[in-house]
């Protein structure tokens, strides 16, 4: 493999933790597969099928088909093990001009035509003229991983790495190299299949990129969360502050069962959730008795929903000690509490409007329930949130659970 077209390499293909897409890369890499085997095939039943007919292929092969001829660099190794040299990789690390000299003995006999379209080349001329420009050390990697791979006599490479076209756009690759039945003494024939990948890693970079925001997000909300499966109730997610609820360490709570969470009959209200699903009522407000691996039994206030993932339905739970929505009363039998006096401040609307809120209804939803625009409600919510000096909706079912507002069914 010319390696004058390589920008720098990655390792070879690993677990993730994507793995329906690392599948997908999987079948890419098994095209690549098929199309050397069956160039393989065409070498050894050359005696019975037309040259043209194999030309055809190799031509017209919907993957990236190279020729090349090592036979250069087969004499050369062989000199270096007449010279005494055992560790080709230490050698090449004392003297690294030997890769740049290695690449440039490879002779690239061939190239099809989703090579050129694969590295924007007009054509062979192109193609060949266009690999010295952007040849650069960071090319090397990969290609010393192919060179001792045939070193130690190997007959095939396979590795995931990074090309650049000759328009110099950056390509995710993988590359499978095979040296043909009878071209294992002289490696004057390799051929090389290469796979873009770009897409599928872009993609699998950008699902990264949003698992990493998501949990920022839920790690960064101070009320106890937990996700779990709707039809099993088996915990699939859970919140740092969870996790510090149930004295739970990392991941302790995924994979246990709701019931495992509760004590008594909680368990019973537990599994009617599971039963109920979507139609079952709203649980804003009501304790539940869960179990802290430390302190035994604590209350906690519950309220949960349902969501879609896809085809999955998904029950979320949010948990809220009863001791931290104990409200500090003043001294003084004639003094009145800050929450009452809050409450007496909303409106009657104002007060529909919050239940339905802290019950897990949409701006949207609410305003066709209450047959109102959707703006409206926007602003009913805002001066809510003023008059309670609330900043999110946590706050907003903190002070719907103590003062009695319960969600509307």
């Amino acid at each position: 493999m010319d390696i004058r077209v390589f920008k720098k390499s990655s390792s070879n293909i690993v677990s993730s933790t994507a793995p329906n897409t690392l599948r997908t890369v999987q079948r890419a890499g098994d095209t690549s597969t098929r199309s050397l085997h069956q160039l393989q095939t065409a070498v050894k039943e050359n005696a019975v099928q037309p040259a043209d007919e194999t030309d055809d292929m190799f031509t017209h092969a919907p993957v990236s088909l190279w020729e090349e001829d090592f036979s250069e660099v087969k004499r050369r190794f062989d000199q270096l093990r007449r010279g005494g040299i055992e560790d080709l990789g230490k050698h090449l690390k004392q003297h690294p001009e030997e890769v740049l000299a290695l690449a440039r003995m490879i002779r690239i006999v061939r190239v099809n035509n989703e090579t050129l379209t694969l590295y924007d080349a007009s054509g062979p001329v192109e193609f060949r003229e266009g690999l010295s420009p952007i040849f650069n050390k960071s090319s090397f990697e990969v290609f010393k991983e192919e060179l001792m791979a045939f070193w130690t006599g190997r007959t095939s490479f396979f590795s995931e790495a990074i090309n650049l076209t000759l328009s110099g756009t950056s390509k995710n690759i993988i590359i499978q190299m095979i040296i043909p039945p009878g071209f294992e003494k002289t490696w004057a024939k390799v051929y090389v299949a290469i796979t873009d990948i770009t897409t599928i890693r872009d993609s699998m970079k950008s699902l990264a990129a949003s698992e990493q925001k998501y949990r920022a997000v839920l790690d960064a909300v101070q009320t106890a969360v937990l996700l779990a499966d709707g039809p099993s109730g088996m915990i699939i997610e859970a919140n740092r502050s969870a996790k510090r609820l149930f004295g739970s360490k990392n991941d302790g709570l995924v994979g246990l069962h709701l019931t495992d969470l509760v004590e008594g009959q909680d368990q019973d209200r537990i599994r009617a959730i599971l039963r109920l699903q979507q139609d079952r009522p709203c649980l804003a407000g009501e304790v539940l008795h869960i179990r802290n691996k430390i302190n035994g039994s604590i209350p906690a206030h519950v309220t949960n929903e349902t969501i879609a993932i896809g085809e999955t339905q998904v029950i979320v739970l949010t948990l809220i000690p009863a001791a931290e929505l104990v409200p500090v009363r003043p001294s003084g039998r004639k003094a009145r509490t800050p929450q009452s006096i809050l409450v007496r401040k909303l409106t009657q609307r104002e007060r529909e409007i919050l239940r339905l809120i802290c019950g897990g209804k949409t701006s949207r939803t609410i305003a066709q329930q209450l047959s109102i625009s959707a703006k409206t409600v926007e602003t009913h919510r805002t001066r809510i949130m003023q008059k309670l000096d609330a900043h999110c909706v946590v706050d907003l079912v903190k002070f719907a659970m103590f003062n009695g507002l319960a969600p509307l069914q």
